[in-house]
């Protein structure tokens, strides 16, 4: 009987351990999670997993540039290549045009410039006196475009123009400046399309033979050059 009894006592002593495993088990598997290990898990929830990777947002494109009636005003300077450089410095020089432009390569043109002379150059008497001269005419503008911000254009242009007081010029040998005669132009231009659609900059150059100002016996023609920076915008 006692020795039945230490049996019994041995094995309980080798379950105890195993029973009281037992018992803790049902209490961890039904433990509460802390608002920290909650937060946690929902942080871990919402980060992109690493295979996913980084996605990048594209650009949306450049809006297209606008065409179609176009207002474009220039500031610049114009001298004379011939004789009259010796009567007139360079002066400055205006000039605007509204256009239609029925296709991006293409626009047709309508022009008005001034040019706020003297003849502080020339030998008194008289004394040097100021003139405008100024004309009104049309052409045609061809456009290469240089991507989506850039172009370069090829003008020509023809009209009239005249000198705005009498016999300023006449006295010096110029006899038909008072008259209204034919200029022939051409510009060669570089063009800068801003992020705004309807505008653009420009820095263009040419020469203008001015029928009118030729001086009597002279050998050389009655050549100008201009030179000047623009604005335009498209409705």
């Amino acid at each position: 009987m006692r020795r039945a009894g230490s049996c019994l006592f041995v094995l309980l002593a080798l379950l105890a351990p195993r029973l009281a495993w037992a018992e803790d088990e049902p209490e961890q598997e039904q433990r509460q999670l802390s608002p920290q290990e909650i937060e946690a898990w929902l942080d871990s929830r919402a980060l992109p997993s690493s295979d996913q990777g980084t996605a990048t947002a594209e650009a949306p494109p450049p809006p297209p540039r606008h065409t179609g009636l176009v207002v474009e005003s220039s500031v610049g300077a114009l001298g004379h290549l011939g004789p009259l450089k010796n009567v007139s410095p360079t002066s400055p020089w205006f000039a605007v045009r509204v256009g239609y432009e029925p296709f991006k390569w293409l626009m047709l043109f309508g022009e008005a410039d001034v040019s706020f002379a003297s003849t502080k150059y020339a030998s008194p008497p008289p004394p040097p006196r100021a003139y405008w001269l100024y004309g009104f005419g049309g052409g045609v503008r061809f456009t290469i475009g240089l991507g989506e911000h850039f172009g370069v254009f090829l003008q020509g242009s023809v009209g009239g123009a005249r000198i705005s007081e009498e016999n300023v010029l006449s006295i010096y040998g110029y006899e038909d400046a008072n008259e209204t005669n034919a200029y022939f132009g051409g510009l060669l231009g570089f063009e800068w399309y801003q992020v705004n659609p309807h505008l653009g900059l420009a820095l263009h150059g040419g020469v203008r033979q001015y029928n009118g100002l030729e001086r009597a016996r002279a050998s050389s023609g009655p050549v100008a050059w201009v030179s000047a920076i623009a604005l335009r915008y498209a409705f």
